[in-house]
């Protein structure tokens, strides 16, 4: 067998040193982590999901930070049965997701759209819109169901 000058056949073979950061998590794989933790009201989980400096921006107005924005989470749980969600777009590091607000009433689902913005794997900032007059009668039902 034959070898090369200077090169010692008993020594391991170095290798190229590992790289120590990570990949940054998929902004689709964040996104329908944090429907699916929304819609099945694990707000625990949600709470690992999101930045603690989240900005909020929606139809009902503005929040910040994680704690306000689960507070809010948390009053719509009593209408949401689950959320559906029916595509993802990414671009960067940005998730633009429709989905449905699959409601506890006769209104069934509200079509609903968000653009989330992720950071080091968490959701850093959220804008919503939603079908506003569904969204309305699914609360008028839901507390009139709540009274009776």
């Amino acid at each position: 067998m034959e070898t090369k000058p200077g090169r010692n056949m008993l020594a391991k073979p170095t290798r190229a040193p590992k790289d120590t950061k990570r990949a940054a998590p998929d902004p689709k794989a964040v996104a329908r982590a944090y429907l699916d933790a929304f819609g099945r009201k694990q707000f625990d989980r949600l709470e690992r999901l999101l930045h603690p400096d989240i900005d909020f921006r929606g139809p009902s107005g503005s929040l910040h930070g994680a704690r306000d924005f689960i507070a809010a989470l948390r009053r719509m749980a009593p209408v949401l049965l689950r959320t559906k969600i029916k595509r993802i777009f990414v671009e960067g590091d940005e998730a633009f997701v429709r989905y449905d607000l699959v409601t506890a009433t006769p209104v069934g689902p509200v079509s609903t759209v968000e653009l989330l913005k992720i950071q080091d794997g968490r959701v850093r900032s959220s804008w919503l819109l939603f079908d506003q007059t569904a969204w309305a009668a699914a609360l008028q039902e839901s507390s009139r169901h709540a009274t009776d």
